[in-house]
């Protein structure tokens, strides 16, 4: 591939002396897979920078970039780091960099935000822009950069619909991270009839919230067309929408009871969503639901709710699909879950793989229910202390021979018998702790998260939630 002209900001042999490396290169074509970031592919096409796999290929380059998609490839960087070479610059993006500091012992740069813009420039070799993030400065402020909707999409069948989220549930970075915008409905509305695919891509964290949905949802029926990547928050979800889709429908639950709903300013009553599920079934369209589990006062009682829940659409439906999907609670950097200390119920994960075992081969008999393996205690809590201390590669090897069935203080004390400790903040959260990730400043910043994460705290102590099921 031809290295194309790039603007001149710096000189060209530096960015022919660049690649992106592949954490998760295909087994079948050795080079792209289902976890291949698409920012990865769209550089690499645009700017001609070859992508390579294997660690002996890095010593030819002299800029290697990273575009990380979870914290557990703080994992895979460790076991990479002793290839780096003397005098070759590493550079992260991605979404795990909104926590720099933990992969600033090894990468001399990190990204902060969107680069549509700025990618030409770092290629270049400008390390002075806003959104750059220097290892040997943690402590200097750096932005993260929210982009213009309006820029061209990173994959060909998707376009972004809205960035950011008009709501405010407490646990999501994407209302405090991002401002809310739209993508005009008319450039929405030109892709959709010009494109030629019938599955595209309609990004958004929640379709129900972008003002046009419903002409959208209109639009793809009449065109034969189906948004394989559309999530909602249930509350708008219409019967209308509902005999439009094509494909499975994604809601976003998050608490298993209404309780831990309101908790996490996500009041989705069970009244409510079990009438937006009950439309999607009676109307043939799979559902998926994602859960959190572990949240701030969780208990048996929320599981039973849930349990209800479960037994409720099987006794009234004898055909569909409904997958549950639960993920474990990780408060999130820049948002009011920051304050929430991070908590595992083992016994929480046995009633849910109880669950999982008890709906195996409900397809054949009636509606067909899935509830896939949540993710266990040591994977969970690798991925929460990435956030917090360098994943070197002596913690890494310790980090991962961790017991996989202990709750949070028993795996702490397990990792400071081997010499990996946790700062006092890990848990002693309060309004003056000082976060890793401090010196990133984001555009969704609110003044008032900590006082939304006090409100939570005033809910899990008021009769509402310890009495009466919240309305």
């Amino acid at each position: 591939m031809a290295t194309r002209q790039l603007p001149l900001f710096g000189t060209q042999a530096r960015a022919k002396r660049a690649c992106f490396y592949s954490l998760h290169p295909s087994e079948k074509t050795g080079r792209f897979s289902a976890y291949t970031p698409k920012a990865m592919k769209f550089f690499s096409a645009k700017y001609g920078i070859p992508i390579v796999d294997r660690p002996t290929d890095l010593a030819a380059f002299d800029v290697v970039f990273f575009s990380l998609i979870s914290f557990r490839e703080f994992y895979d960087i460790a076991r990479l780091a002793q290839h780096k070479r003397a005098g070759q610059e590493w550079i992260a993006g991605g979404n795990a960099c909104v926590t720099p500091a933990s992969i600033g012992w090894i990468m001399d740069y990190a990204w902060i935000g969107d680069c549509h813009e700025s990618f030409a420039r770092i290629l270049s070799g400008d390390r002075s822009l806003p959104g750059m993030y220097d290892s040997r400065h943690p402590e200097r402020p750096v932005h993260y950069v929210d982009e213009d909707i309006h820029l061209e999409p990173i994959a060909p069948s998707n376009i972004e619909m809205s960035k950011g989220c008009p709501r405010r549930c407490l646990f999501c970075i994407h209302p405090w991270r991002h401002r809310y915008q739209e993508m005009p409905k008319e450039i929405v509305v030109d892709f959709i009839q010009k494109h030629k695919n019938s599955r595209i891509g309609l990004m958004s964290n929640s379709s129900d919230d972008v003002s046009y949905y419903d002409e959208v949802s209109s639009l793809l029926s009449a065109k034969g067309k189906s948004d394989m990547t559309m999530s909602n928050a249930v509350q708008s979800f219409t019967e209308q929408m509902a005999k439009e889709r094509k494909s499975d429908m994604l809601f976003g639950v998050e608490g298993m009871s209404e309780r831990l709903r309101w908790i996490v300013n996500k009041p989705i009553s069970q009244a409510l969503l079990r009438e937006k599920v009950d439309i999607c079934l009676r109307n043939g369209v799979k559902v998926q639901l994602i859960y959190q589990f572990n949240l701030p006062g969780e208990d048996e009682s929320d599981y039973e709710e849930f349990a209800s829940d479960v037994a409720y659409f099987r006794s009234r439906y004898t055909s569909g699909s409904v997958a549950m999907t639960f993920i474990p609670n990780q408060p999130s950097a820049h948002t009011p879950f920051q304050w929430v200390v991070p908590t595992y119920s083992v016994p929480m994960q046995a009633r849910l793989m109880g669950m999982r075992a008890s709906l195996i081969g409900s397809g054949k008999t009636g509606l067909g229910m899935y509830l896939p393996s949540p993710l266990g205690a040591s994977k969970w809590f690798a991925q929460v202390i990435a956030e917090w201390i360098a994943i070197t590669p002596a913690v890494a090897a310790v980090v991962e021979r961790l017991p996989s069935k202990l709750e949070v203080p028993a795996m702490i004390e397990w990792l400071a018998a081997r010499g990996v400790t946790l700062p006092p903040a890990f848990l002693d959260r309060t309004a003056d702790t000082v976060f890793p990730w401090a010196s990133v400043i984001t555009s969704g910043d609110d003044a008032d998260k900590w006082k939304r994460y006090l409100g939570m705290c005033q809910k899990l102590a008021s009769p509402r939630f310890h009495g009466a099921v919240a309305a």
